[in-house]
Formats: C-alpha cells, sequence, structure tokens
C-alpha cells in the first residue's frame, strides 16, 4: 500500500482558495454593513419553510439564512449549517453556542459530496454559493438526493451585476484583460440554474427578483467591506501603487453612487425556489 498522498485536483484547489479567502474573512464577513442579510431573509420566505421543518443551510457563513430560517421552523424544527471555510463554521458555531441556540449546528461540509442520508430534509437553502462550486450539477443533484419528496430547494443568484463587478474591471485595468470566468460562473444565470434544476429532478422553477439598496457613509467604510468577502482575494494581491489605482477609482466610483453626504449602492438578487417531486 502507497502512503503517497494523491496529487490535488484543478477543482480541489478551487474548493482549498475558497475556504481560505472565507475563513479569513468570517469575523468581518456581513459584519462592515448587512448586505447578505436582507437576501437571506428574502430566501427564506420564498422557501415557505413549515413550522417543525428540517432544514439545510449550504455556505450558512455568518448565518444571513440560518438565523431567519431558525425563526421560520420554530423550536419544533432544526437547523443545520455546513460551510467548506472552517473559519465560519468557528465564528457562527460560537455565535450560536453564545446566543443559546439548541435547535441549530454548523459543521465544516461540502456541497458536492454532503454527509447526510437520502432524503433528510424538508428544505436545502443556499445564499449565492452556487457559482463557487466547481461541479454546480453535482450539488444539484446532492440537495435533489437530501431532500424529502416534496422538499424545496431555495438559491440566490445575483443574475446580472455583482458587487465585485467594479473591482473586476479595477483588476482589468491593473493586470491587463479579465481572467477567463469559471464555467461554475454560468450558473449565476437564471437561464443556466434554471434547466439544471429541472435536469437534476426539480419541477419548474421560481425565480422571484429582490431589489435592495446599501448606504455606505465613505471610501474607508467601502474598502473595508471590498475586504470583508471573496473580493479581499484582489485587493490582497495590489501593492502600495496598485492600492492607490483602486482607491482612485473608488472615489470615481462612489460619486456615481452619491446620495447627499453619503453613497448609495443598488444591488439585484433572484430568488430560484423548485420542488422535488
Amino acid at each position: 500500500m502507497s502512503d503517497e498522498t494523491p496529487p490535488t485536483t484543478e477543482a480541489d484547489d478551487a474548493k482549498a482558495l475558497v475556504a481560505q479567502v472565507f475563513s479569513d474573512s468570517a469575523d468581518t464577513y456581513d459584519q462592515v454593513i448587512d448586505f447578505f442579510a436582507p437576501f437571506g431573509r428574502a430566501l427564506v420566505e420564498g422557501a415557505e419553510l413549515a413550522s417543525g421543518a428540517q432544514v439545510l443551510d449550504v455556505a450558512s457563513g455568518r448565518g444571513a439564512c440560518l438565523y431567519p430560517a431558525l425563526e421560520a421552523v420554530g423550536p419544533d424544527g432544526f437547523v443545520t449549517g455546513i460551510d467548506i471555510a472552517p473559519g465560519m463554521v468557528e465564528a457562527l458555531g460560537a455565535e450560536l453556542a453564545a446566543k443559546g441556540i439548541a435547535n441549530a449546528e454548523v459543521r465544516v461540509g461540502d456541497a458536492e459530496a454532503l454527509e447526510f442520508a437520502d432524503a433528510s430534509f424538508d428544505a436545502v437553502l443556499g445564499g449565492f454559493m452556487i457559482f463557487f462550486c466547481p461541479d454546480p450539477d453535482r450539488v444539484l443533484a446532492e440537495f435533489a438526493r437530501v431532500l424529502k419528496p416534496g422538499g424545496v430547494v431555495a438559491l440566490t443568484i445575483f443574475d446580472g451585476d455583482t458587487p465585485s463587478k467594479f473591482l473586476r474591471d479595477v483588476g482589468a485595468e491593473i493586470f491587463g484583460g479579465q481572467e477567463e470566468p469559471r464555467a461554475s460562473q454560468a450558473f449565476d444565470k437564471a437561464d443556466v440554474l434554471d434547466p439544471a434544476l429541472v435536469a437534476a429532478g426539480f419541477d419548474q422553477p421560481v425565480g422571484t427578483d429582490v431589489n435592495e439598496r446599501f448606504r455606505f457613509e465613505s471610501a474607508d467604510q467601502m474598502e473595508r467591506w471590498h475586504r470583508s468577502h471573496f473580493a479581499r482575494l484582489l485587493l490582497d494581491a495590489l501593492d502600495e501603487d496598485q492600492l492607490g489605482i483602486y482607491r482612485r477609482r473608488m472615489d470615481e466610483h462612489l460619486e456615481d453612487l452619491r446620495d447627499g453626504d453619503a453613497f448609495v449602492l443598488p444591488q439585484r438578487a433572484r430568488v430560484t425556489t423548485a420542488h422535488k417531486p
């Protein structure tokens, strides 16, 4: 028997990067502004969770979907959160313990290989996560597997410009050209996600637009927000001169968002729900 460690694949490397970046962001994730929570509430509302339901929250982060799901299922329900980033699991787990919440748990887990039995849950929630997964079709198949008949999957996608569009444009200016998009990024579009859900065995999905507006008081606050989520991957790679370019472009960007003494960022997302027959 060989003791050699199997070589990692490109998908393994992609998952490791996501896990590391989100672990590094865990302390400030969704703490600079309340960005993901409004979309999490909309996702839970779209899922129409019943009192007493058993719910799986995938890519639970700091609880944007988990907390409203707990309110929806009540004391007789249970919410299991998984996240590929150990730092996120540690932060959210500590919050749940500090709040004395007994009907929720969070653990490290991979959406492409769920460690749960078939037909374990009444609902699966996934907030802005499907397009990070190297194999989204496999993820959807896993969601179908762990759902009970009649169960619902509810996902949020941007289905258009993301909060990172400005940063991608700055990165292209600094480094020259855009990186080739990951194949999974196509799943951030309704016309890709909806037929993939049907192919995975779900009924025809239903989509609902959600529009939010986020207020920033300063360029410093927006930079801290950029550093609090996956966009920090770009900022961590910039030297001082490049950071100067980013900050100059930020000032221009904020002027486009000016609303009196503050700056308001509009953001659209799409809640997609589908049922397992």
